[in-house]
C-alpha cells in the first residue's frame, strides 16, 4: 500500500526546489506568511524528506552528520518556528526543548533591512540573532551544499561558516 498522498512533489529535490522558491519570496518582501511557507519547508524538508527519499543526494545524509553545531542548531530551531506558528502554543514538552530563545517583531535592525528598508524578523537560537535574511542566505546555501554531490561531504561551504560568525557577534 503506498502511504504517499503527495501532489506535485514527490521527492526530496522538489522539495528543495520548493525551498528555493520560498526563499526567493521571502527574499523579495517581509510576509509572514512567506516566512511561515519557508520555514515549514526547511524544517520538512531537513527532518522527513531527505531521510526517507531513497533517491536523494548520494553524500546528503553524510553531509548532514558532519554540519557544524551552530548550522545544527539553526535547523533544529525550524522546529519550535514551525510548531509554534502551526499551533500558536508549543507544548510544555516542546518549550523546555526549543532551541529559540526569543522572536523579534519585524524591525530595521541590520544593513540588509536598512539598505532594502525593509523590517524584518529576527531570531535568537543560542549566543546568535539571525535576520530572516541571514535564515534565508544560510539556509539556501546549506541545502545547496547538500544537494550537490560534486562538493565533497567533508567541505562544508566557508560562506557559510563566516556568515553564521557573523551573526553570533550580534549579541
Amino acid at each position: 500500500m503506498n502511504r504517499q498522498l503527495n501532489y506535485g512533489i514527490e521527492n526530496s529535490y522538489g522539495m528543495f526546489l520548493k525551498l528555493l522558491y520560498e526563499g526567493h519570496k521571502v527574499g523579495e518582501d517581509y510576509h509572514p506568511y512567506d516566512c511561515f511557507n519557508f520555514f515549514v519547508t526547511a524544517w520538512h524538508l531537513y527532518n522527513d524528506w531527505l531521510p526517507r527519499d531513497p533517491k536523494r543526494p548520494k553524500f546528503a545524509l553524510e553531509k548532514i552528520g558532519r554540519t557544524p553545531k551552530n548550522m545544527k542548531e539553526l535547523l533544529l530551531a525550524f522546529k519550535d518556528l514551525t510548531n509554534g506558528s502551526k499551533h500558536m502554543i508549543l507544548k510544555e514538552s516542546g518549550f523546555k526543548k526549543r532551541k529559540v530563545s526569543q522572536v523579534y517583531s519585524p524591525i530595521i535592525a541590520d544593513w540588509q533591512a536598512y539598505f532594502t528598508n525593509t523590517p524584518q524578523i529576527y531570531i535568537q537560537v543560542g549566543e546568535s540573532i539571525y535576520s530572516m535574511w541571514d535564515i534565508r542566505y544560510l539556509t539556501t546555501h546549506y541545502f545547496t551544499w547538500l544537494f550537490d554531490d560534486n562538493i565533497p561531504f567533508d567541505k562544508f561551504p566557508e560562506v557559510i561558516t563566516e556568515h553564521l560568525k557573523r551573526c553570533a557577534m550580534r549579541k
